[in-house]
């Protein structure tokens, strides 16, 4: 009886471990997207073509009736005998065991090598048809020595032995990474000049890959920053954003990009703001759309009012220096009512939008140098400087015009010299803060005169 038990649990182990390499190898020779299927398929071909026929094989050779004798003769001879049957019983269930899971695994081995190789595409088809070759050529003589002493008890495991090393190393073959498309020639192109000639070279190395993000990016720029076409710039990028595997991200930077475009190239702020929709549209309820929200509200609400925004943002604030008590009007050749006009529709546009920056602004300075309002000029800027995330440079040079201002159009020496002390307190590595230094010192020598 216990050599019996023995050769079972030897031939259940091996069989055990093919059926376990079958599955295993499966998983490494097919793609991840189609393992989920690979997984159906094996389970069911586990139960039709493993688990069904070892049962039969075990209920013909129990023998059910006095009709239905045991399929093979030595377990019926043994029955006849009278003496024990089952060890005889034990040993041709392992047989059975160790044959049907070897046919098994070898039939499955060969089913997933021939898909892979139809799944296989250029190079890779042919390397993997090599491989195959190799590996057929380097066991067939192993596997003919099998079939040889074995009979076709060992035709599965002869059939395991050709097709394991070629799903074993068929991976390495077949997951080849591409080499990533290269843009240096193209770049080159651009610095010479030689756009069109550039153009050529990235579509040449996108034919390589061609969802390369990066690359399609790059000839979208070319066209509309240097062939100013921005129709088809913006071609570029929706299909860019419909390829499967662009992420959530390059489609938010895609849109922006074209977004910067519409406005900077095209100075069209309604081309923008679909753009930026896009993105609320493709991505909703995530943090991307909300960034494309707060953008959204920054835009201007039409073609002159980004011109007037583009000409407001071209103003720098002064620094303080020796200029400081100069007329601000020289050379300006702005009237009172230009710029009460100016002053309005910069008034309407803080309607819409009382955080735009350059608008507030240009209305502070159209209060103070042109329509002979410091006051209301001094109250913009220091809404300015109540907003919240503002760069400390713009807030040092607003405090610098608050203190101009208190000087030269208010002649209050001591309130501008309190706002230049809290300048240099509040900013002491900033420019502004050294102009400060020295415009106190001159404030001072004014004083002992």
């Amino acid at each position: 009886m216990r050599p019996a038990v023995n050769i079972f649990l030897s031939l259940f182990f091996v069989s055990a471990v093919a059926v376990s390499a079958a599955w295993f190898l499966s998983h490494g020779l097919t793609p991840e997207k189609r393992q989920p299927q690979l997984r159906r398929s094996l389970v069911l071909s586990l139960i039709k073509g493993l688990l069904v026929p070892l049962a039969i094989w075990a209920l013909m050779n129990v023998g059910l009736s006095w009709n239905l004798q045991p399929y093979m003769p030595q377990v019926q001879a043994a029955k006849n005998d009278g003496s024990g049957w089952f060890p005889v019983y034990l040993r041709v269930v392992a047989t059975g065991v160790f044959v049907i899971s070897s046919y098994w695994t070898a039939l499955t081995l060969g089913w997933v090598v021939l898909e892979a190789g139809k799944g296989s595409e250029g190079e890779a088809r042919g390397q993997f048809k090599a491989l195959c070759l190799t590996c057929l050529i380097a066991m067939m003589v192993p596997a003919m020595a099998l079939v040889w002493f074995g009979g076709l008890t060992m035709l599965g495991l002869a059939g395991i032995a050709l097709l394991a090393p070629m799903a074993a190393y068929g991976p390495s073959v077949l997951d080849v990474k591409p080499t990533p498309p290269m843009y240096a020639r193209a770049i080159a192109r651009m610095k010479f000049g030689k756009y069109s000639e550039a153009e050529l070279e990235i579509i040449r190395e996108l034919e390589k890959r061609e969802d390369d993000f990066e690359g399609w990016m790059m000839l979208a720029d070319l066209y509309a920053n240097q062939f100013n076409d921005m129709p088809e710039a913006e071609q570029t990028i929706l299909e860019i954003c419909d390829q499967p595997k662009t992420t959530a991200p390059q489609i938010a930077i895609a849109l922006h990009r074209l977004a910067d475009w519409q406005l900077q190239r095209a100075g069209n702020p309604e081309a923008a703001r679909r753009a930026l929709e896009m993105i609320c549209h493709r991505l909703p309820r995530s943090h991307l759309a909300h960034m494309a929200q707060l953008r959204m509200r920054q835009l201007p609400a039409s073609t002159a009012e980004l011109r007037q925004q583009q000409q407001a943002a071209q103003i720098p604030l002064p620094a303080l220096g020796d200029t400081l008590d100069e007329p601000p009007d020289q050379g300006s050749g702005m009237d009172r009512k230009q710029a009460a006009r100016e002053a309005n529709n910069c008034v309407e546009v803080l309607k819409g939008d009382p955080n735009n920056v350059p608008a507030r602004e240009r209305l502070a300075r159209l209060f103070a140098e042109h329509l002979d309002e410091p006051v209301l000029g001094l109250e913009q800027v220091n809404l300015l400087l109540d907003m919240p995330d503002q760069h400390d440079a713009r807030r040092a040079e607003w405090l610098g015009l608050i203190a101009a201002w208190h000087i030269r159009y208010l002649h209050d020496t001591d309130t501008g010299r309190s706002v230049l002390e809290r300048l240099i307190r509040e900013f002491p590595q900033s420019a502004q803060a050294f102009a400060a230094r020295r415009r106190i010192q001159l404030l001072d020598r004014e004083s002992k005169k």
